[in-house]
């Protein structure tokens, strides 16, 4: 069963890197709802022929989304695969092309995620093809908001989480054949700043200056830094109206990351802290929490599920490694569940976020053999 199924993958190896265009090239920036619509539109009729029971889940707020499932799945806790449609790269943007030369496929989401949307479809249409499916019980769940923290689907993304005995997010892997054991949390937030406006050239030492408030926050935040475990960027300042003007309102737009919802805890602590205090007389300050997503420890259940998938890569002769990421992915919310997951089953590149997105093409091959191994260990087969 191995070799008939490596080979069978590898046959499919054209018509995989002929979807990963036709998606690339439509633009589905997270706020394109047309966009990221008609990438869901697709993928709902190719998942039908695999064939799994599919439906379009219609948004008013962000791009529709895409559930499916056998009908095993229907019967028993099943493996969730998890991707999302949406890209980082507005409407407006100029990277919007796909082209390959012999190592590397280049354009818009090819590793973040369009690419890892193939490898989970091509791995369950490979078993389909093979008679495989039908044993394993599989849902999957493509949603469209992922890159503004999955404010739409995080809901359905924790029940569907309930409802799974292990989930294989198909992020974008490690250049070195890694997969994801292990994200920090997130949370981002935005400080309001109010003092009081007044002329330059009227001011003493004491001016309330929004702006003058802003710093000695900034330093503050800033210095509760821990790395690699805490981490803390200012990221945006807004403030002031004019050089001579003393700034009446400022904004700072935070980012934290921790490795452990403890760290987590306590760092809010400190931050709603430095938020009530007032350093510069005459200032007030408002705390807004925006985004926010809880670490995917490294527990026991992911190493098991890492064990898993380090014996199949064994079996099928393929490459695989580990890694933890700084950055965050729906994978944070299905570990949150006590559900074991593996992240970054996609295939493997460099520079997601930027207009050297690539892959590195013999990886689409291997990811989609390792992924369908992976569920045939579920399957008993």
């Amino acid at each position: 069963m191995i070799n008939k199924l490596k080979t069978h993958v590898k046959s499919l190896e054209r018509e995989m890197f002929e979807l990963l265009e036709r998606l690339v090239l439509i633009q589905s920036g997270t706020y394109n709802k047309a966009g990221v619509d008609l990438v869901a539109e697709h993928i709902d009729r190719i998942l039908a022929e695999v064939p799994l029971s599919t439906q379009v889940l219609p948004m008013k707020k962000c791009g529709n989304m895409v559930l499916a499932l056998n009908r095993k799945a229907g019967q028993e806790k099943s493996v969730l695969l998890m991707g999302h449609m949406d890209t980082v790269f507005p409407e407006n943007s100029g990277f919007n092309h796909y082209r390959e030369d012999r190592f590397k496929a280049y354009g818009p989401g090819v590793l973040d995620m369009k690419g890892g949307l193939v490898t989970g479809i091509f791995a369950l249409k490979a078993l389909s093809d093979l008679e495989l499916l039908d044993d394993i019980p599989v849902t999957v769940f493509f949603n469209s908001e992922e890159e503004i923290g999955s404010p739409y689907s995080r809901e359905l993304i924790t029940e569907l989480a309930r409802k799974s005995r292990a989930a294989f997010v198909l992020e974008g892997g490690g250049l070195d054949s890694q997969v994801v054991v292990g994200r920090k949390g997130k949370t981002g937030f935005d400080l309001l700043i109010s003092g009081k406006a007044g002329h330059a050239g009227c001011a003493g030492l004491d001016k309330p200056s929004a702006v003058l408030e802003a710093a000695y926050k900034t330093i503050a935040l800033e210095a509760l830094n821990r790395p690699p475990h805490i981490l803390i960027n200012v990221g945006l300042i807004h403030g002031g109206m004019g050089p001579n003007s003393v700034a009446e309102s400022a904004r700072l737009g935070v980012d934290v990351r921790f490795t452990h919802k403890e760290d987590g805890k306590c760092l809010m602590e400190k931050i709603r802290k430095i938020a009530e205090k007032n350093f510069v007389c005459g200032t007030a300050s408002e705390l807004r929490i925006g985004s926010n997503r809880p670490p995917m420890d490294t527990d026991h259940r992911i190493e098991a599920l890492y064990r898993v998938a380090l014996e199949t890569s064994r079996k099928y002769g393929l490459p695989l490694g580990r890694e933890t990421r700084g950055g965050v992915s729906d994978a944070n919310y299905i570990a949150a569940m006590s559900v074991p997951v593996l992240d970054g089953f996609g295939p493997c590149g460099d520079m997601d976020h930027s207009d050297r997105e690539y892959i590195l093409k013999k990886t689409m091959v291997e990811r989609t053999i390792l992924l369908a191994g992976c569920l045939l260990e579920f399957g008993g087969v």
